[in-house]
């Protein structure tokens, strides 16, 4: 079988990998002179800035069988990450078969066939292939906001995707829109350049910091011991249920949470004196007994103009110490949060957290959605005011459109499981659904194995009618998971990072056997409370590395005595509880992982 892999970034280059592997003829076609995709630096195309660092740690960007070296950050830099790809496409002989240069203009079916027209310099040529897989991303055609008056603004307006330097705004005020962690990044990283900073914004978003605790990632607190949570209750547990969270909230599951973890806490008193002692005072707050009979509101309305409201009240005067700055940047992750209009877990995390301390400090000023541009360089805001800036800065990402394909539109939803075409599957893409949490790599390694079976004939796929049944039954969940927050535009291509991986990889046959780990206890002991990146997939079942994956699990940082107990108090206490409930037909407290 012929395959026909468009993109040579992380995805295309993982996807030519697992297919070379189960002895399936394959050709990429790259549009640019080398491996790396997004991560390619480049002036004149869409891409990583000069200053753009990870904001998932290497344990999440690695491929589960070809982990990262030791001497590599854990949030590498772009060229360290681009060294990697590199090094990955090397040593799996990929390199040969891709056509840099190469740039796809138009494709179709054929009869059994794909016809693919392809453009290489001044000649365009047409090929052919049995099956495509499409691993080029969206970031081809700039989203561009329709703001009235857009066109009498006289100042620079530039999409994030083309700005690679600060240079261009030094001295300048700019207004940075959006905040996705581009748009994080950008604010943050143009206070070193620019004279004002503005961010833009139309409701708020969940901001995480790249670091939980002192050498271990943020990513890191996504367990198998924790997510397995209703996805409402995960949200409560994440928003301050343990001693030490900045901003704990009131909420019923946090009180049945410490009521039922109390054994776990009393009896590790020895080790974690301080905590325990925190969660049992705890008991005899009445506002933890009152919660478990109040309504309870998990989040506010996306506001942007209520969000620069509360950003300015609480930052209204500079912070008088670093304990006071540091309460502040927390309560501004609160504010962010609930000014999101969705719950934790119902959207796609800013994973860059150091804007809310330039926020903190006076150096970026929030401000709410720009309703139109009103002539020269004064740009009206969603609150009725007004500012004269120099520039604005678009990070709002990139419309779902493949110039080359004859339906141009991607729905991503659309798609079998966001990979297969249910009419024909002969044609797949990678690397398009968008992991809340987590990264991409991992999601785009596990789509990429399990296309590699489907197309060796080694996986079967259901008949069309009960992929699209399937598929309407996926776009049902996640709608209702994000209530109204899909409906504001916002990417639909967005899936739950946890349980996405997991049913791919019992699509694939790869999930662990918790079973079967009993007699090897720090695998299990990383199964069941370390990252759920991708090493958990090479332990059991088709394409088993058990070596790549012992290799991870030895450079895992060791856990704080106080997360594990934690997640202990979740697995072997909550759970039960939950399972039975579930049984019993509450299916709301049904696990889900």
């Amino acid at each position: 079988m012929r395959v026909c892999v468009i993109g040579a970034g992380a995805a295309g280059i993982t996807t030519a990998k697992h297919l070379k592997e189960k002895g399936l003829d394959v050709e990429i076609l790259e549009k640019r002179d080398g491996v790396g995709g997004l991560w390619y630096f480049s002036k004149n195309t869409s891409g990583v800035a000069s200053n753009t660092i990870a904001t998932s740690s290497k344990t999440y960007l690695q491929f589960s069988d070809f982990p990262i070296g030791k001497d590599i950050p854990h949030f590498p830099h772009h060229t360290d990450y681009l060294k990697y790809l590199k090094v990955y496409a090397e040593k799996n002989n990929i390199v040969p078969l891709i056509k840099y240069n190469h740039e796809v203009t138009n494709m179709r079916k054929n009869g059994q066939e794909w016809e693919i027209t392809v453009r290489n310099g001044d000649n365009t040529y047409t090929t052919t292939s049995d099956a495509v897989v499409i691993s080029s991303g969206l970031h081809q055609i700039p989203l561009i906001p329709e703001v009235p008056g857009q066109e009498n603004f006289t100042g620079l307006l530039a999409h994030s995707g083309l700005l690679k330097t600060g240079e261009d705004v030094r001295g300048k005020r700019v207004v940075v829109m959006g905040i996705g962690e581009s748009g994080a990044d950008f604010a943050h990283y143009l206070t070193a350049f620019a004279g004002e900073v503005y961010l833009s914004l139309r409701r708020g978003v969940v901001v995480l910091p790249r670091w939980s605790y002192p050498g271990m990632p943020a990513d890191f607190d996504a367990t198998r011991s924790k997510v397995w949570l209703p996805r409402e209750f995960l949200h409560d547990y994440n928003l301050g249920c343990y001693p030490g969270f900045p901003s704990r909230q009131y909420s019923a599951f946090r009180t049945f949470f410490t009521l039922l973890g109390l054994p776990v806490w009393l009896a590790t008193l020895p080790i974690s004196f301080k905590t325990g002692i925190d969660f049992i005072i705890s008991l005899f707050d009445w506002k933890m007994w009152a919660a478990l009979f109040n309504p309870q509101q998990r989040h506010g309305p996306a506001s942007g103009i209520g969000l620069s409201k509360d950003c300015e009240n609480l930052c209204k005067e500079p912070p008088k110490s670093e304990a006071e700055a540091e309460e502040k940047y927390w309560r501004l992750m609160s504010i962010f949060e609930w000014h999101s209009g969705a719950i934790h877990n119902a959207q796609t995390y800013t994973k860059s957290s150091d804007f809310l301390k330039d926020i903190v400090q006076g150096k970026v000023k929030v401000v709410p959605g720009i309703s139109r541009y009103t002539g020269g360089l004064e740009v009206e805001f969603e609150d009725g005011s007004k500012r004269e800036v120099d520039a604005v800065v678009m990070c709002t990402g990139y419309q779902g459109v493949l110039p080359f394909l004859e339906n141009k539109e991607i729905d991503n939803r659309e798609l079998y499981k966001h990979v297969f075409v249910p009419e024909d599957p002969t044609l797949a893409f990678v690397g398009f659904a968008r992991p809340n949490v987590g990264a991409l790599p991992p999601l785009c390694e596990i789509q990429a194995r399990w296309i590699a079976r489907v197309f060796a004939g080694e996986v079967s796929l259901p008949n069309v009618e009960q992929m699209k049944k399937i598929t309407q039954s996926d776009i049902k969940f996640y709608a209702d998971m994000r209530s109204g927050y899909a409906k504001r535009g916002y990417t639909t291509a967005t899936v739950d990072y946890q349980l996405y991986q997991d049913d791919i990889a019992g699509l694939v046959g790869c999930r662990p056997n918790i079973w079967q780990l009993l007699g090897r206890p720090k695998m299990l002991f990383a199964v069941l409370f370390g990252p759920l990146a991708g090493f958990q997939y090479r332990l059991h079942g088709d394409g088993a590395n058990v070596q790549a994956a012992e290799e991870v699990v030895s450079e895992l940082p060791p856990y704080p005595a106080d997360r594990l107990i934690r997640d202990i108090s979740l697995l072997f206490f909550v759970r039960p509880w939950f399972s039975l409930l579930g049984m019993l037909g509450l299916s709301r407290f049904r696990p889900v992982l």
